[in-house]
């Protein structure tokens, strides 16, 4: 299925509740989301329960669609039940209906299928027992009312077209005349089942299919990097021996890979970086729709070097010359290396402009001046249209954000600060571009943004404190020490 006329994405809201150590909180995504915090505040329940919604979305409110839509709008009167009785009729439907009408069913319609999600997807995202998540919930609102204009157009089978309008006033469902041909059973059931959807998608479609595909780089990143290969190595030898193993009655009964992926202990943010870090080689061919930023560059400054992926291996190569250069395995690479291995490929080979990219701790392994050159990455990114959301322990990734957003304001001798401050011309992050939280109290506190950045008294506390300490001890050793 096709679509066409495809709206910028809503700004969208997802509250969560009980979710491991988080009793409530909300979110709210910008073109660059921060999360910081202490450990165990839930910054990674939060972004795993955000990515398996999103990464889960397509799979399952599809399912959901026409028992959804059918009981809970077609049979209450609503505007679906209206549209379907003008199809079976004449077939097309032109119905009077208020933006506020249509807006309500939009909202019921998330709440509903969020609510469906919660119950059957969210424990699965982690890999747990149903009964670990009983309490959990995720909730998803749209921001803002529905449009005054709206279609939809959907190529349903070959050569037949599917189409809603909306002018503010009216909605028009029309297709081509080759689907009322054949079998009237036949197309009787195509209008009932494949309707709901289409006006499930028609209500929703600013959330775009969500809009925003995920992509994460989880905290085991490193690891997977490392042993990728022995866990594709173990996955078929354990398929092998089931297959000697059983005799040909079990093997209808019980599939030797649904057992593997039973007994595997890993939440679907991983199992999904360790399947993204096994296709990479399949790639190299493939461009990124930012690959003429060459963001991926940055990387190569970073580590001063650049990566190479076959069939066998992943490698590290240094940009040094002459005797100094080496091409070395990824496994005996440092782990800074090893841990932007799997964004660079993302950079040149995957990024597209609807993606999420989901980065937890970009700090882990690199150096202060990194960190900096990391956060710098990050707007990057964010102005070449993938919005990034990361977990952070970093006040020297916060501080950097904070100066591409006074950068990004307008001042006497601009250009000459940002040549003398060795920024590029075009480093810079709107204000309202930003989101950011601190996970404390069992909830997100959403920081205050200006035009001076990003006020998270999370960092400043503790920085705070420490040089309190160390000014105290330093005047007692000045003041009394003995010789």
């Amino acid at each position: 299925m096709q679509t066409a006329n495809k709206p910028e994405a809503a700004n969208v809201k997802f509250r969560f509740k009980n979710l491991g150590p988080v009793k409530e909180a909300e979110l709210e995504l910008g073109d660059l989301t921060i999360i910081a915090g202490r450990n165990n505040t839930g910054k990674t329940y939060v972004t795993y329960a955000l990515y398996g919604f999103l990464a889960m979305w397509c799979d399952w409110w599809e399912a959901a669609a026409y028992s959804f839509v059918r009981d809970s709008l077609a049979l209450k009167g609503s505007t679906m039940k209206n549209l379907i009785s003008e199809v079976f009729a004449t077939g097309r439907a032109c119905w009077k209906v208020d933006r506020e009408t249509l807006n309500q069913e939009r909202k019921v319609v998330i709440r509903e299928l969020a609510r469906d999600f919660s119950k059957g997807g969210l424990a699965g995202v982690f890999n747990s027992p149903k009964e670990a998540f009983e309490e959990a919930s995720m909730e998803v609102e749209l921001i803002g009312e529905f449009p005054d204009n709206r279609e939809f157009t959907v190529g349903f089978r070959e050569g037949e077209v599917f189409s809603m309008q909306y002018d503010g006033t009216e909605l028009v469902v029309s297709y081509s005349e080759s689907q009322k041909g054949g079998d009237s059973t036949e197309y009787s059931s195509w209008i009932w089942s494949g309707l709901p959807t289409f006006y499930l998608y028609f209500l929703v479609q600013d959330l775009g299919e969500l809009e925003y595909i995920p992509f994460i780089l989880s905290a085991e990143r490193f690891g997977i990097s490392l042993f990728y290969k022995e866990l594709d190595f173990t996955k078929s030898e354990v398929l092998n021996w089931l297959q000697l193993m059983q005799d040909e009655k079990d093997m209808e009964s019980m599939s030797p890979s649904r057992l593997i992926d039973r007994t595997s202990r890993y939440a679907l943010p991983i199992k999904d970086n360790i399947d993204y870090t096994r296709d990479i080689s399949r790639r190299q061919k493939e461009k990124s729709a930012i690959f003429e930023n060459k963001l991926f560059d940055d990387i190569k400054d970073m580590m001063e070097g650049y990566y190479r992926s076959s069939d066998d291996e992943i490698r590290f190569v240094s940009k040094m010359r002459k005797d100094r250069r080496f091409n070395i395995p990824l496994h005996r690479a440092s782990s800074s290396a090893r841990g932007l291995s799997d964004l660079y490929f993302f950079l040149r080979h995957v990024a597209h402009k609807n993606h999420l990219l989901i980065i937890d701790e970009p700090e882990s392994h690199l150096d202060t001046a990194n960190q900096i050159e990391f956060a710098r990455l990050m707007a990057r990114l964010a102005r070449a249209g993938v919005k990034v959301l990361v977990t952070t322990h970093s006040d020297y990734i916060i501080k950097e954000i904070n100066n591409l957003i006074m950068l990004s304001q307008s001042f006497e001798s601009k250009s000459k600060l940002v040549k003398k401050l060795k920024y590029k011309k075009n480093d810079f992050l709107p204000a309202d571009s930003v989101r950011a939280y601190v996970a404390e109290d069992s909830s997100l506190t959403a920081c205050t943004i200006d035009e001076f950045g990003i006020d998270m008294p999370f960092f400043d506390k503790t920085i705070n404190d420490i040089n309190r300490v160390a000014n105290e001890l330093a005047t007692r050793v000045a003041r009394e020490g003995v010789e």
